[in-house]
């Protein structure tokens, strides 16, 4: 992997989002993209996802792809929607105790994965192990004190040195269709504290971006989660990933589909800029600006203080292998100009 440069954040890529793999399995062009995605500048590893193994394919081969000196984040989110739709009551914030405790099982079953993870690399190479307050929080299904729980009872696991987050996805609101629908940020923030209080274990939450404002509607919302958890103390990771308030190639308005960042003016206008290209691969219609982006990593603050920075990103349908590299590529310098301001 290159060398990040001492002006510009390193991002774990959330790289599953653009991958070949999405449209058929083809290992040769699957390990092609990947190897291009670690070769980009500024990249500190990958957000794997976890749906009972690290890779939907071949989690052996997977792990023999990475490189001796990446660092990874690792998110439950797949497997746990998974879960949900095969029995409601799943989930870290269950009232019910059966769906409470297979919930509690997975995330064992994701932390046996990690293990796996750093016993390929040979050290601890995985940072956090992302969490989600499911299930949907409809009629008593889910509370903060459920979650407190269980959260409680993780802190005494082995967590192979990642620390446990919880990440934010949309909660349900009354009147509007859910994308996840799980509980509220300040419920998720009085649960993470107490289990932190509790147990000692430094539990974070991680904001993305695009699920803050699919919730709210309004594309201030992660800026203004963000400096929620911050003021808190709780703040422990930022994902950049967007959502439009209009229909798009990736899906309906504010669907949680990872939506590319808008292209800076400069591309739009046709501006020579050599890596930031006016070619499609960025998405006009979407909330995600350099602006937003920016006021988001000041209200943020510094890495050592507040967690990692991640980006998730689609690639526009039937896109090519080099495609889907390129439009992780130009996300990451629309992410990176503001960072080169910042104190990291």
């Amino acid at each position: 992997m290159p060398l990040t440069s001492p002006d510009r954040t390193p991002y774990f890529i959330g790289a599953y989002a653009a991958a070949p793999s999405l449209t058929g399995w083809d290992p040769a062009a699957e390990g092609n993209f990947l190897a291009s995605v670690f070769a980009l500048d500024g990249v500190a590893g990958l957000e794997i996802p976890f749906s009972g193994k690290l890779h939907k394919e071949d989690e052996a081969w997977f792990l023999r792809q990475l490189p001796e000196d990446a660092c990874f984040v690792v998110t439950t989110i797949p497997g746990t929607m998974a879960k949900v739709q095969a029995d409601q009551s799943f989930g870290l914030a269950s009232t019910s105790a059966s769906g409470r405790r297979s919930a509690l099982d997975f995330v064992q079953d994701a932390l046996e994965s990690v293990k796996r993870l750093n016993r390929q690399l040979g050290r601890p190479a995985v940072v956090a192990l992302e969490l989600h307050a499911a299930p949907v929080a409809a009629k008593d299904a889910a509370s903060a004190a459920a979650l407190e729980s269980s959260l409680t009872e993780l802190a005494g696991r082995d967590t192979a040195g990642a620390r446990l987050v919880l990440e934010h996805c949309d909660a349900l609101i009354p009147g509007q269709a859910p994308a996840k629908g799980f509980l509220p940020l300040e419920a998720e923030a009085e649960a993470v504290q107490r289990a932190g209080d509790a147990t000692g274990h430094p539990f974070g939450m991680v904001v993305n971006w695009g699920r803050s404002v699919i919730e709210q509607r309004r594309p201030e919302a992660g800026h203004e989660h963000i400096t929620y958890l911050r003021e808190r103390g709780l703040l422990g990771g930022v994902v950049l990933s967007g959502c439009s308030s209009i229909d798009t190639r990736y899906g309906p308005a504010w669907a949680d589909v990872h939506v590319p960042p808008a292209p800076p003016e400069s591309a739009r206008s046709g501006a020579s800029d050599p890596t930031i290209r006016s070619d499609g691969l960025l998405e006009p219609g979407s909330l995600l600006t350099i602006g937003r982006i920016e006021e988001c990593l000041r209200a943020a603050g510094p890495l050592s203080e507040t967690g990692f920075r991640a980006i998730k990103v689609a690639a526009p349908p039937n896109a090519s292998v080099e495609q889907r590299v390129m439009a992780i590529a130009q996300t990451l310098t629309v992410a990176q100009q503001p960072s080169r301001n910042l104190q990291t």
